[in-house]
């Protein structure tokens, strides 16, 4: 075989290698884009900020416990400064953790649209891209950030969708579902049970079993992840 024939067959073979590494890459390639795709809702906080996070939801239980105790002796004024309390402990249990301070702020640039003006919500965007400087550059964040960017860009008629539907994604992006979830839910049950504490006819005792059942959910997931 001549010089040049032996250098066509080297030539034809290595190509030939050449596509069948690529073919069986790909893949490979596409399970790992698949398996690093952040999924909405698994952002979790880290052990350290979980255990803060538990301490104040203990705090806050104990409040509620206070509250429900007050009320059981007719003392209403106690059982609405009692629960006040333990609203506080929450939201401070809610913002622990630099993706839930963020969410925090996309929680309250959604309460802050009026209409369709979108002017004041605007204002806080600066606020808002600052903290998410604070957050380690990963998927996850770099999804939520695109999210975020297409709401503003809507905002401010550079796009199409509705911007709510953007933030909201963000949020989620950033939330970790085992947590936020029920904590979001006692959020809202301790205000809905203030407000009936307020009315003329005072609530029963069993009032309290829905704040309490997602203050349980709650303080279990902080304690039951928090091991480092």
């Amino acid at each position: 075989m001549s010089r040049s024939a032996m250098d066509s067959s080297k030539r034809r073979l290595w190509t030939g290698l050449m596509l069948l590494t690529l073919i069986f890459s790909l893949p490979a390639v596409a399970a790992t884009d698949a398996a690093t795709s952040p999924e909405p809702g698994s952002y979790c906080p880290s052990p350290d900020i979980l255990l803060v996070t538990a301490e104040e939801l203990s705090a806050s239980l104990d409040l509620v416990m206070r509250s429900r105790a007050a009320l059981v002796v007719m003392d209403r004024t106690a059982a609405i400064n009692e629960l006040a309390s333990a609203g506080t402990a929450l939201h401070l249990a809610a913002s622990r953790g630099a993706s839930a301070r963020t969410i925090q702020l996309l929680d309250a640039i959604i309460k802050a649209k009026a209409g369709k003006d979108y002017a004041q919500m605007l204002t806080w965007f600066p606020v808002l891209h600052t903290s998410l400087l604070t957050l380690p550059d990963n998927a996850t964040v770099r999804a939520a950030d695109d999210l975020i960017g297409h709401a503003e860009d809507v905002m401010q008629r550079l796009g199409g969708g509705d911007p709510l539907k953007y933030l909201s994604e963000a949020r989620h992006m950033l939330a970790c579902d085992g947590l936020d979830i029920p904590l979001q839910t006692a959020i809202q049950a301790q205000s809905e049970l203030l407000e009936k504490l307020g009315q003329r006819t005072p609530p029963q005792k069993n009032a309290y079993d829905p704040l309490l059942d997602s203050l349980r959910n709650a303080l279990a997931y902080s304690l039951g992840h928090s091991e480092k």
